[in-house]
């Protein structure tokens, strides 16, 4: 009997940890990404958008943006950057919004992601497809080093 419970923690501890998306993701290690690179005319519309994705910059730890990116970074012409702050550990999952810069407006697009703080100093997102073509999300050039 008491093998047949540890079982089934087991069990449910493996599924807890395959469902969470700090340990399910998809790296994205694009330098072109960086709020210093130039427009290369990429589209993320053209992307197959499904699951989680973590952001490095050539190996490193980073994030999305927290504010308004210039138009023609980024690799693309409209630049997703992350309309608010990034979540705790304890906040779990949490929805913003993504804007889209063009010219001289910040927020010209916008759709809602889903993104977590994870251990180890990193962040996962759940990015959709962008509503516009040509625009790709922004990843950020500093190294993420704050510890959570």
């Amino acid at each position: 009997m008491l093998g047949g419970v540890l079982l089934i923690n087991l069990l449910l501890s493996l599924k807890s940890a395959t469902s969470d998306p700090c340990f399910s993701y998809t790296t994205l290690d694009q330098p072109w990404r960086a709020t210093n690179g130039s427009q290369m005319s990429i589209c993320d519309d053209n992307f197959n958008w499904n699951g989680w994705y973590r952001l490095l910059y050539n190996g490193m730890n980073i994030r999305m943006p927290e504010s308004c990116i210039n138009y023609n970074r980024c690799g693309t012409f409209a630049t997703f950057w992350l309309n608010g702050s990034h979540p705790q550990i304890s906040d779990g999952i949490i929805t913003r919004q993504a804007c889209g810069s063009w010219i001289n407006n910040c927020c010209t697009w916008s759709v809602s992601i889903r993104l977590k703080a994870c251990k180890g100093n990193y962040y996962v997102y759940e990015f959709v497809k962008p509503n516009v073509c040509i625009a790709a999300y922004c990843a950020g050039t500093q190294i993420h080093s704050k510890s959570f």
